[in-house]
């Protein structure tokens, strides 16, 4: 008989195949576990930035309208209840802040979503006695608090109204 010589064999295993599966399903799982953390940071810095816009835009719009409060009068000014106000502006107008649901409504319209809190505080001139009566107030201290998927941020502003002496 002939011998035979064994020529190169092109291919592979069924050991090396079941080995090259092996390690690229545990690099595949390494991978997406690194990926899927990179979006939940993205969409929870998403989040962040949502609330810290909303609470900043709304903060704005009323700092804004209270720096124009016409007098610290019961005409142009109520102070009850503490999580809503309405006043007179210097030309006139009536405006008005209130929360409804979880919307910060101006005027009936709404202005920012996601509202968890809204509180309003009135300081007299001293600075650091709270006012009782609408003829005491001098300054407003305005806290909003807005929560956007669990993200929660809060801020605090006073005000003291220009044509307030």
């Amino acid at each position: 008989m002939k011998n035979i010589s064994r020529k190169m064999q092109y291919g592979f295993t069924l050991l090396e195949m079941v080995l090259v599966v092996l390690l690229l399903s545990i690099v595949a799982g390494i991978s997406s576990h690194m990926l899927s953390g990179g979006f939940n940071a993205y969409l929870i810095g998403k989040d962040a930035v949502e609330a810290d816009w909303q609470v900043r835009n709304a903060l704005e719009w009323l700092m804004r309208d209270l720096r124009a409060v016409r007098s610290a009068t019961a005409a142009d000014l109520t102070i009850t209840p503490s999580n809503a106000i309405t006043f007179t502006d210097t030309s006139g107008a009536v405006v008005s802040y209130s929360v409804s649901g979880s919307t910060l409504m101006r005027n009936g319209q709404p202005l920012a979503d996601g509202v968890a809190s809204l509180s309003f505080s009135y300081i007299q001139k001293d600075g650091k006695n709270t006012a009782s009566s609408v003829g005491q107030v001098y300054y407003i201290v305005v806290q909003l608090g807005v929560t956007q998927n669990g993200i929660n941020k809060t801020l605090r502003a006073t005000i003291r109204p220009r044509s307030i002496s």
